[in-house]
């Protein structure tokens, strides 16, 4: 089951790392765009900043799932050298389950602030603002669900033994 798990992980990954750069290569595109517009032609479009303000939005909650499932976000790893390996996997495994509660807060909160924006429209896209909101819960729902993988790849495996401390791995 594990395995099934982390194949999802993966394919869920690939795709938003993929729907993440295609969105940030438009963000430059726009800015691009808006900027020869500006100085070249002393001319300027009303939605580009809009834009790629939503796109940014989408971009920064997609690209947090993917460091969630990277476990590259920052962590305080100074004394886990001194932890034994099964204490610490149950220690990581608890701080990962005290962090899906909040994710699944902010799912929640995500999902009800997206449903109330779909009585507001944006000023220039005429875009309902449940799709701009709807950024938070679909990220934190990813992180939410590689949070989980990891939380259980660390009760049933352990904490790898290759993933030393970062202090452990510094040559001096």
């Amino acid at each position: 089951m594990l395995r099934t798990l982390e194949k999802l992980a993966d394919v869920l990954g690939f795709i938003s790392s993929f729907v993440a750069r295609v969105m940030l290569v438009l963000v430059a595109a726009i800015l691009f765009l808006q900027v020869v517009l500006r100085y070249g032609f002393g001319f300027s479009l009303p939605w580009p900043e809009e834009a790629a303000r939503y796109l940014m939005i989408w971009v920064v909650m997609l690209a947090g799932s993917l460091l969630v499932k990277d476990e590259q976000l920052v962590r305080v790893d100074f004394f886990d050298g001194y932890w034994p390996r099964r204490l610490l996997s149950i220690r990581n495994a608890i701080f990962r389950l005290m962090l899906c509660a909040l994710l699944a807060v902010l799912v929640w909160k995500g999902y009800e602030n997206a449903d109330f924006g779909q009585r507001r429209m944006s000023a220039t896209l005429q875009l309902s603002f449940y799709w701009i909101y709807l950024s938070v819960p679909v990220g934190a729902a990813l992180m939410l669900f590689h949070m989980l993988v990891l939380a259980l790849r660390d009760l049933v495996r352990g904490t790898p033994e290759n993933d030393q401390p970062s202090i452990l791995k510094a040559e001096i």
